[in-house]
């Protein structure tokens, strides 16, 4: 019976103290590995940041410059306006106040 009974204990501890370590062991590897998924979304989002930031910065200088150019089409639309109804007197036509 001894013959049988210390070899099955002796390798039932074994397993234990081996499947003990490897747990931890695998446990660190999955922190490990989720560390480095995080890493990896952070450097994603840090660069699509960065991209919206230069996107907006790009935005922001064509706006800034289709104002100007509306300022100025105004002026100009302005003027014509102002023009034709220098025409119309001169062509002896009514002039429209309501606008």
């Amino acid at each position: 019976m001894e013959q049988f009974v210390y070899p099955t204990l002796t390798v039932f501890f074994t397993a234990l103290i081996t499947w003990f370590f490897s747990k931890r062991k695998s446990l660190a590897e999955d922190r490990a590995a989720e560390l480095d998924n995080a890493v990896t979304a952070v450097k994603y989002y840090r660069d699509l940041l960065d991209d919206m930031a230069t996107r907006l910065t790009a935005a922001y200088d064509t706006i800034k410059s289709m104002e100007i150019q509306h300022r100025e089409l105004m002026l100009v639309n302005q003027q014509l306006v102002d023009e034709l109804q220098k025409f119309k007197q001169l062509n002896g036509k009514p002039h429209d106040t309501t606008k």
